[in-house]
């Protein structure tokens, strides 16, 4: 009796409880997803905020590279001035310059007057 019994119930509790229990279930499924998706946010978020970080390194790096390319033209390009400045400066330059282009000649020795 007890054998015949349980089936029954469980048939009928089945067609009974469900709808009954159906909507419950829903709402405790949809509560018991709500920590699972505010931890995959979570995780997004993170993945997301590494991997900008890395890229934000590339770029950084990408660019100390430039600068510093850009720095090293920079000092060749002040070596080469502070040359042209100093062979400007020369006296020889200068000497032969009044030489050539103005006519000017050496003193004479009556020409040179020292003072002390």
């Amino acid at each position: 009796m007890r054998v015949r019994g349980i089936p029954a119930l469980t048939a009928l509790g089945r067609d009974r409880a469900s709808g009954f229990l159906k909507p419950r279930v829903d709402q405790i499924r949809r509560w018991d997803l709500l920590p699972s998706l505010c931890l995959a946010c979570l995780v997004l978020f993170g993945v997301l905020f590494y991997v900008w970080q890395r890229i934000q390194v590339v770029r950084l790096g990408y660019e100390i590279q430039h600068l510093q390319a850009e720095r090293l033209a920079l000092v060749r390009q002040e070596n080469e001035l502070r040359f042209e400045v100093a062979r400007l400066k020369s006296l020889r330059r200068v000497e032969e310059i009044g030489r050539r282009q103005l006519g000017l000649t050496s003193p004479v020795s009556g020409q040179v007057i020292l003072l002390q």
